[in-house]
């Protein structure tokens, strides 16, 4: 069937790789809280939480608690970046 016969199908996919994209993020970052919403036609906000506390120290040296970004790809580059901030601090590099 041709493509232009099939109705929806463009939302339907995107739907489909938005909840493909969650997926992967959550199993890949799981000490974050990752959701999607879209407040309005247009308008989706990916953010994850970080589910444990934060030191003042971690907060300085650029950790965040809470990061967000316009889709998933964003998101899944802040997130990388936070995750090296953790395992810098937990292998010493950080001054007390």
């Amino acid at each position: 069937m041709p493509l232009e016969g099939r109705t929806g199908s463009s939302a339907e996919s995107e739907t489909q790789l938005a909840g493909r994209q969650l997926e992967v993020l959550r199993t890949t970052y799981p000490a974050w809280e990752i959701q999607v919403r879209t407040d309005e036609p247009g308008a989706t906000r990916w953010t994850a939480v970080l589910r444990r506390p934060i030191t003042a120290q971690m907060a300085a040296a650029g950790l965040r608690r809470r990061i967000c970004g316009p889709d998933a790809i964003t998101l899944a580059g802040a997130l990388a970046h936070q995750v090296s901030l953790l395992h810098n601090r937990r292998s010493g590099r950080w001054p007390d």
